[in-house]
């Protein structure tokens, strides 16, 4: 046996593993608390942000957000908020969201939302109902009418949309496609498509706030529906976006010709 004390050599090595083992683990608690660090960056008339179990206060630009915060927007409020990975939701006027899971995770609990995630970052989960959206690189749009209607729109990137009470159920929604189901659905319809450039010129969390970072992966989206529809080989639907937020409406009786089949918007 081998009772030897180890040598200079050794004990510099053994110190070196240490360190980095250190610096591994200062890094990631580093990376943990940047991907769950929100500000908000816009605010707009009445917006309230504070614990979901206390009072909430008027809420600041630059304020941070913290797991098991909610932001509620009033009648004409409206809000940005940031995080650190530079993932952004913008939240519509009677708007309330709690946060969980270091922020990552936001509940909609009422109202419309846009959001913005950077592909490379670190991702985020979005629930409402029984429906829950993720995604680690995409723009959409995300609202939900009491217990009437859910909606998923994605502008740029994929969105997998699944159900939180039962395992296997999902899909991914493409950009240019909708779905519209309600918030206790338990199995999820087919989405339906959307003209993207009508979106953009009509939402106001598009329109009344400064442009998104992912605007030239949006506008090359709505280039690839220009071309197919010069081609003929795409129609619109009937589904179209009018006014604030997301409101649906269907312009005409008869359906048109998709590619995919088309949601029904009384479900």
């Amino acid at each position: 046996m081998n009772n030897r004390p180890p040598s200079s050599a050794s004990r510099a090595e053994i110190l070196g593993r240490g360190l980095l083992i250190c610096l591994a683990v200062t890094a990631n608690c580093l990376n943990a608390a940047q991907l769950s660090e929100t500000r908000v960056t816009q605010v707009a008339k009445d917006v309230k942000l504070g614990p979901a179990q206390a009072a909430p206060r008027g809420a600041a630009v630059g304020e941070s957000v913290r797991d098991g915060d909610a932001v509620t927007t009033g009648a004409a409020g409206r809000s940005e908020l940031t995080f650190a990975d530079q993932t952004v939701a913008r939240l519509g006027a009677k708007t309330i969201v709690s946060f969980s899971n270091g922020t990552r995770t936001m509940n909609l609990v009422e109202g419309a939302m846009l959001f913005q995630i950077p592909k490379g970052a670190g991702g985020a989960k979005i629930k409402t109902g029984a429906i829950a959206a993720t995604s680690t690189g995409a723009t959409g749009i995300i609202e939900r009418h009491g217990q009437f209607y859910v909606k998923v729109l994605v502008l740029e990137g994929t969105v997998r949309c699944y159900l939180t009470n039962r395992l296997g159920e999902s899909l991914l929604v493409q950009p240019g496609q909708i779905l519209i189901t309600k918030p206790d659905v338990t199995a999820l319809p087919e989405p339906a498509h959307f003209d993207i450039a009508r979106v953009m010129k009509t939402c106001v969390l598009v329109r009344d706030f400064p442009p998104l970072l992912s605007q030239r992966l949006i506008e090359s989206e709505e280039q690839k529906q220009a071309n197919l529809m010069a081609k003929g080989t795409y129609v619109p639907s009937n589904l179209v976006i009018f006014g604030r937020g997301t409101l649906v409406s269907v312009v005409n009786s008869t359906p048109t010709p998709h590619p995919k089949p088309q949601t029904n918007t009384s479900d």
